[in-house]
């Protein structure tokens, strides 16, 4: 049985100033040749890479007892949702080692996105590798550092020449740390927790395997909305800096209403069986009614911003 699985989600705008249809994500997304990429049109669209595989030899960090040697590759896709978010994401699945001996590169490179621990390990060791990973900050030399991993694949993708890098508005990327570990619980369930600004730590607790193997799709799904929340709270920050009826504020809430208020459709993509997290998410710490209120505030403001543009015109109008 798997001991625990390993992820971090970074998410961004796509740098474009439009966006993306299909035929260029297919371009864009197609990391392997002759691999196709996945795509979805409905409810929104979503267009997914095909995984990659990052050889690792590595510490695992183990909390509280140091760390642990695992040796595998890790799982790497990129996601655009919309045509205007874009995800780089990177997991692993943590087993224990049938050899304690370091086996060739071939033997690990047969099973994408899995790192073998050959140090020994206990029943306990799963929830000490969650606590570990999920503590953890800048990694040090030598342990697996899914951050950097992330964001070199986020890089390469942004960087592309096709994009024009004139996004329609200014955001910053937001990290979600996360694992995902089988134990005897009803349901599935979540501990979610904002580390600071931009960084946040999800414990997914699932039944069984099948549960498991999907959570890394769910963690995206969290990410997305997680950073659309994020968008939200900053472009109320930035508007709060001028007069409600201002052009400029106006100018600034635009784009958000324009180009992602549309996105927001938790557990749309997310897989069937860990839906139901969303419902704790709802519940606390209320994911859906925060987002509702941020948009509804920006769109009476926009409305007050227009109504006054109308009004100044009407006055400015020769007679």
């Amino acid at each position: 049985m798997p001991l625990i699985l390993l992820g971090e989600v970074r998410t961004c705008l796509v740098p474009d100033s439009t966006a993306l249809g299909r035929d260029l994500l297919e371009e864009l997304l197609a990391l392997i040749p002759g691999r196709r990429v996945l795509w979805r049109e409905r409810p929104t669209t979503l267009a997914t890479s095909p995984t990659t595989a990052v050889g690792v030899d590595c510490q695992l960090a183990v909390k509280p007892r140091g760390s642990v040697r695992a040796i595998g590759t890790v799982a790497t896709n990129a996601v655009v949702v919309g045509g205007r978010v874009l995800q780089s994401s990177a997991h692993t699945t943590v087993v224990p080692a049938e050899v304690r001996q370091r086996q060739t590169w071939s033997h690990y490179l047969t099973r994408v996105g899995v790192t073998e621990v050959v140090s020994k390990v206990t029943e306990a060791t799963s929830g000490e590798l969650a606590d570990g990973f999920l503590a953890a900050g800048e990694q040090p030399d030598g342990v697996l550092d899914l951050a950097s991993i992330s964001q070199r694949l986020l890089a390469k993708i942004r960087m592309d020449m096709r994009l024009d890098q004139h996004a329609p508005m200014q955001t910053r990327t937001a990290r979600l740390r996360w694992a995902a570990r089988i134990a005897e619980v009803p349901r599935p369930m979540l501990t979610f927790q904002l580390q600071d600004e931009l960084v946040r730590t999800v414990l997914v607790t699932v039944r069984d395997e099948s549960e498991l193997e999907v959570a890394h799709r769910f963690c995206e799904d969290l990410a997305l909305h997680d950073w659309l929340l994020t968008v939200a709270d900053t472009v109320v920050e930035e508007a709060d800096l001028y007069p409600p009826a201002s052009a400029e504020s106006a100018a600034i809430i635009a784009p958000l209403l324009t180009n992602l208020a549309h996105l927001w459709m938790p557990g749309a993509h997310a897989p069937g069986a860990l839906r139901g997290l969303w419902e704790q998410l709802d519940r606390d710490p209320g994911f859906t009614r925060e987002w509702s209120a941020r948009v509804g505030q920006l769109r009476d403001r926009m409305s007050v911003a227009t109504l006054a543009a109308m009004r100044a015109s009407t006055i400015n109008a020769p007679d």
